[in-house]
């Protein structure tokens, strides 16, 4: 029975897209699975795309869908799904359905920003630390401690984008408060030695300040629109990956040339570091060829002007194919 035609939302969704099943390979019983998890690891789009199964992923969030308490492997309706009071749903279980636990985890990152906010804006000179910060790495320990929880119970697994993206931010957040505690440790009367490393733990924590704020679109991806700039922005970060691996061959051979050309003009490689920064500088499209004129003429200058030809047209070419890609990907309704 197709998924689309199936009038009977009680059978369809306990039935054939949320009961685990099992199937026989090489006369071995395979893991159960149901059909909305096998969808997803086989990336059948026309499965999740069927208005069936976006019925069934919305009644999951919502929380209309539960497991149930004694066999946590099927799914019940929620008892109080049709309850029009207010209280009945005022249910500690209730944090269970995952659009509640969302909106508490953007709630709670929306409270974390404001504790960053507040110290980054109140830097005390002394480096004493007030009530503010505290409550800041108290939230961070917390984190820290769920993030080790998770790996604990469900192994490296569970390890991705987003996993590597907050371990940095907290990384950050504890070199600050090291570095806060060494300026702790030094003396009242050696200012300077204080001073410096409050300065350097505030520039640790100022550094975080991006890391912060992008993490809300973590818990943001709920929103149709930041849903879908999000899927375009992986999209690009996949292009700009492919596009620099490939890109890597061609700025070492260039790299190679520069330096040789370095090496024969005085015998001596000084000249390596300013070679590495026009080299960064034009691949982020900011070519300064003022330094070139006076290097090994005229074939220093000759080269970068290649070499800049070459890294903006590959840019250019990588912009192309993901605007294509993007447009080719939209959905045609």
């Amino acid at each position: 029975t197709s998924i689309e035609t199936e009038d009977d939302m009680v059978y369809l969704l306990h039935s054939v897209l949320l009961k685990r099943y099992s199937i026989l390979v090489d006369g071995e019983p395979t893991p159960p699975v149901n059909a909305v998890e096998k969808a997803v690891d086989l990336h059948a789009l026309r499965v999740i795309g069927s208005s069936g199964y976006q019925k069934c992923l919305s009644y999951l969030w919502k929380g209309w869908l539960v497991q149930d308490e004694d066999d946590p492997a099927s799914f019940v309706d929620y008892k109080d799904r049709d309850n029009t009071s207010f209280w009945p749903h005022l249910d500690p279980d209730r944090m269970r359905a995952p659009v509640y636990q969302n909106a508490f985890l953007l709630l709670t990152s929306i409270a974390y920003l404001a504790l960053y906010t507040g110290a980054i804006n109140t830097i005390n000179p002394t480096g004493d630390l007030d009530f503010v910060e505290i409550l800041l790495y108290i939230f961070t320990l917390g984190f820290i401690f769920d993030e080790l929880t998770k790996l604990y119970k469900a192994g490296y697994h569970i390890l991705g984008f987003w996993n590597a993206f907050n371990n940095t931010l907290y990384s950050l957040l504890m070199v600050s408060l090291a570095l806060r505690f060494v300026a702790l440790s030094r003396s009242l009367d050696d200012t300077k030695e204080r001073e410096k490393f409050n300065s350097l733990s505030y520039n640790f924590l100022a550094f975080a300040a991006p890391l912060f704020w992008g993490r809300l679109l973590l818990y943001l991806d709920c929103f149709r629109f930041f849903g879908a700039m999000l899927v375009v922005l992986k999209v690009m970060m996949k292009e700009s990956i492919i596009f620099f691996a490939l890109l890597i061959v061609v700025i070492i051979g260039f790299l190679q040339a520069f330096i040789g050309m370095d090496y024969a003009d005085d015998m001596a490689g000084e000249d390596t570091v300013f070679i590495l920064q026009a080299m960064a500088n034009a691949i982020m499209q900011s070519p300064d060829f003022s330094g070139f004129e006076r290097f090994s003429p005229p074939f220093g200058i000759i080269l970068y002007y290649l070499f800049t030809f070459v890294v903006m047209v590959c840019a250019d070419f990588s912009l192309i194919h993901f605007v294509f890609g993007v447009m080719k990907s939209r959905p045609t309704s």
